[in-house]
């Protein structure tokens, strides 16, 4: 492969390898094809949020008192 011009170039050429870096996977060597490990997702999990439960708990207080109030009038 001719030199790599830039970054997203280098990037795209790591992605594309078949065997991954021994430095990715922590100093281990790769495992055999035909006794393939159990690997778990590589979907990461998001960060507990708090502004998102301060949003959906204050949405909520206004839903409730909104519903009090209309049947609050209506009773009255």
């Amino acid at each position: 492969m001719g030199e790599l011009t830039n970054l997203t170039d280098r990037i795209s050429h790591l992605r594309d390898r078949k065997q991954p870096s021994p430095l990715m996977q922590g100093g281990k060597q790769p495992m055999p094809d035909d006794n393939l490990p159990v690997r778990r997702s590589l979907e990461r999990r998001f960060a507990t949020d708090y502004f998102m439960i301060f949003t959906y708990a204050l949405l909520a207080v206004a839903l409730i008192a909104q519903l009090l109030l209309i049947v609050w009038l209506d009773f009255a």
